[in-house]
């Protein structure tokens, strides 16, 4: 009806228009004056009644609004012939054109004949007022097999025709606003109507409330056991949706594993209620390897707050929610940091040849290389622990003629680059001017150079002059050695000590990509080790978790400070700070850029990352020693039972039973095994591919940290971090306890497998 409104409308107004045309023609023919009040009282009507149709409430009332227009179009037009000679012929076309054409375009069938037939009756008073000849009612009755057959057919050919139109028109409409897998509101259409929620008045103090919840470990759901998989527990989670949030919510899925619920409510505990039932419910969704969890953060609007900065707010206690170990819900804090989301990663450009033509352009030097104009931009680096700006990479840019980037693969196009290292030169000169004018003195300088040029010999004394030239200090640029296949490890060792030697800090750029490899890392000894940003996703195989932080701690021990790269997200800049990264850049803290940025929101950010870790730690410490805590008082009964003079099998075999436990064991005092070890519940049954170190009776452990720690803690249960079993190729974790039996020392304990992704990591030590 509402598609049909308009267009009933226009017709109907243009009937209006048709009939006063008719009036005119009627009063200029006859030449008779006419009373224009009946005929112009006739077209009020009818003007009233075309207002009357846009705002028709119901279908009955849109029928009604036509069958009473086509009536008093009917008493118009036999009022206009009223006094003429042959009053037939002036009637038979306003009785053959409005059943065609005139009508207002009928809604339904039903309405179609209703109107038609009210319509004719209308014209009955017409037929007993004109005094008929035989040739008269031939032509009323050819008039009538005429108009009605013709208005049949062109009413439902038009009726057929415009409901087809409007059924694909509105499915149309539904597929863009609506997710094609779960039918819920795709990320548009939620938005839109969370604004129009939004902008209803609220009565009795009620609150709108969102609800962000993400699917936890959805990838590795997809990339394990298929995407039919990840969609089977998607449309689970949209039924759970579905089934649980009131009849005035709204829900949508805004991308991936991401869900939003916009609830209007009385009060704020119904909605964090909701939301822990959405929780407990999805927790009983089954996957290949368990049950499917989330996690949720929740927002309350607040005064003249819109939809997208309500979602960021739920979607920062969201980030919160999953950093505390995740299946878990968590309420907006008071203040928080709004999360941003880039979406591409800028490409470092590094350009080409031809000749130089130094410009001024808005206080920074260009150059022109042939047929392009090179500029420098900026990226800001940041030490995380500091929360300050240290440095900045330099960034070659290149523009046509017409101002336009370049792409990199014209920049780099071989007909145009002939020779790097002079390219290199005329880049390095181009940014060592502009640093001069724009970088602070107590940052560094990140500068990129091709591995062939950075051989070249010789080279390093040139750079050094440009610095000083430029009025810069060596000892403050950072010298980033690109990733090569085409020059040997060997080379670049013995140029990087003849740059240190002129007091350059050397950096080995995208280290975890190509060539890049912890050998080049190891003869080159650079002062910075630049990751590559897909380091920062990579996760171990089977306990989901993220190993940038064993990365870290392996370089660390290397003696090299650790920059990331290509940081886009909240979530990868908890990671990078949980991780002890040293630096770090990206999106996220600041795009490159002709100027420096103001460094004011992104320490906001920085400092909200920390606050994240600390609630974080502190979360999943509890959870960890809740989980480990009945393994602890089972060691500490089992060393009780030793201590009694219990056999070894009687006083272990308890602690097999337990859900984790995969080996149970008594240790000497050089760290071997006593007795016989003892499978436990969780031991991988079946699986053989350590099957040769499975037998472990000369295996000696005292080097492990649960046991030197149980011995250094004499009569204390104890626990060591998670580590790789040599037994079963597993996380684990190690819970032991140390006493004396017969003046020996003697360690008891457990390994407990520690894969589930439901398991909570300590912090690292």
């Amino acid at each position: 009806m509402e598609q049909q409104k308009p267009l009933s409308t226009v017709t109907m107004a243009f009937t209006v228009v048709a009939f006063l045309i008719f009036v005119v023609a009627r009063a200029h023919v006859t030449g008779i004056e006419l009373p224009l009040w009946p005929r112009l009282m006739c077209a009020l009507a009818l003007s009233l009644l075309v207002a009357a149709i846009p705002r028709a409430p119901s279908t009955f009332v849109f029928g009604l609004i036509g069958a009473a227009y086509v009536v008093v179009l009917q008493i118009g037009v036999m009022i206009n012939v009223t006094g003429v000679e042959q009053p037939l012929y002036w009637m038979l076309p306003a009785g053959m054109v409005v059943p065609i054409c005139a009508a207002p375009l009928w809604l339904t069938p039903r309405h179609f004949v209703l109107g038609t037939i009210a319509f004719y009756l209308a014209g009955i008073p017409f037929v007993f007022a004109v005094p008929f000849t035989h040739d008269d009612w031939v032509l009323c009755a050819m008039w009538v097999a005429i108009g009605i057959p013709t208005a049949t057919t062109f009413h439902f050919g038009f009726y057929w025709f415009r409901l087809n139109h409007f059924l694909l028109e509105e499915k149309l409409t539904a597929q863009a606003a609506t997710d094609p897998l779960t039918q819920l509101l795709n990320r548009r259409a939620f938005l839109e109507q969370a604004e129009q929620m939004l902008a209803r008045p609220r009565i009795g103090g009620e609150i709108v409330s969102a609800i962000f919840l993400d699917v936890d470990r959805f990838k590795s759901l997809n990339d394990q056991y298929g995407h039919a998989r990840g969609d089977d527990a998607l449309m689970q989670v949209t039924q759970v949706i579905k089934d649980a949030i009131p009849p005035e919510a709204i829900a949508g899925r805004l991308g991936g594993e991401e869900f939003a619920v916009l609830v209007p409510a009385a009060g704020p505990h119904y909605v964090t209620e909701l939301a822990d039932s959405l929780r407990i419910r999805i927790a009983g969704i089954l996957r290949p390897d368990g049950f499917l969890t989330a996690s949720f953060g929740v927002a309350h609007r607040r005064d003249h707050e819109s939809a997208i900065s309500l979602l960021d707010r739920a979607d920062e206690a969201l980030l919160r929610a999953k950093h505390a170990g995740r299946n878990r819900v968590f309420v907006e804090r008071a203040c928080s940091v709004a999360r941003v989301r880039a979406t591409a990663i800028d490409e470092d450009i590094d350009t080409n040849p031809h000749g130089a033509n130094d410009l001024e352009a808005g206080g920074n030097t260009v150059r022109q290389w042939g047929a392009f104009e090179l500029s420098t931009h900026f990226q800001p680096l940041y030490s995380l622990s500091h929360q300050k700006q240290v440095g900045f990479e330099v960034l070659l840019r290149g523009h046509d003629h017409e101002g336009k980037p370049v792409e990199p693969g014209v920049l780099f196009a071989p007909q145009s680059n002939p020779d790097v290292t002079e390219l290199d030169s005329l880049t390095h000169h181009l940014h060592f001017d502009n640093a001069r004018r724009h970088v602070p003195r107590d940052a560094w300088l990140f500068v990129n150079v091709a591995p062939s040029t950075f051989i070249q010999a010789g080279y390093e004394q040139t750079l050094s002059n440009m610095a000083v030239a430029a009025g810069l200090n060596p000892g403050s640029i950072v010298l980033e050695i690109l990733e090569s296949d085409g020059v040997s490890v060997e080379e670049l060792a013995l140029a990087a000590w003849r740059y240190r030697g002129c007091g350059f800090l050397i950096a080995v750029d995208d280290f975890g990509a190509g060539h890049s490899n912890l050998d080049r890392l190891l003869r080159i000894q650079p002062d910075f080790v630049k990751l590559d940003g897909e380091l920062i996703r990579a996760k171990s195989r089977a306990s989901d978790q993220p190993l940038l932080s064993t990365i870290v701690a392996l370089l660390h021990r290397a003696d090299m400070l650790v920059v990331v790269e290509g940081i886009e997200t909240t979530e990868e800049l908890v990671l990078a700070v949980e991780s002890n990264v040293d630096f770090a850049q990206g999106f996220l803290l600041g795009r490159p850029s002709a100027s420096i940025p103001v460094p004011d929101a992104v320490m906001r950010r920085i400092d909200h990352a920390f606050d994240v870790i600390a609630e974080g730690r502190s979360a999943r410490a509890s959870r960890f020693d809740a989980q480990l805590s009945p393994y602890l008082a089972m060691v500490k009964a089992a060393a009780a039972a030793l201590s009694n003079g219990a056999a070894i099998g009687d006083a272990i075999a308890p602690m097999t039973a337990l859900a984790l436990c995969k080996r149970c064991f008594v240790l000497d005092h050089t760290g071997r095994i006593v007795g016989q070890e003892f499978v436990g519940h969780a031991a991988p049954n079946g699986d053989f591919r350590l099957g040769p170190l499975l037998a472990t009776q000369s295996a000696r452990w005292d080097h492990r940290p649960y046991y030197w720690k149980a011995v250094a803690n004499m009569g204390t249960a104890v626990f060591c971090q998670p580590y790789l079993s040599l037994t079963s190729g597993r996380a684990s974790v190690g819970v032991t306890m140390a006493l004396l039996r017969d003046g020996k020392v003697m360690v008891v304990g457990s390994e407990l497998d520690w894969t589930s992704p439901h398991l909570a990591w300590p912090a690292v030590e």
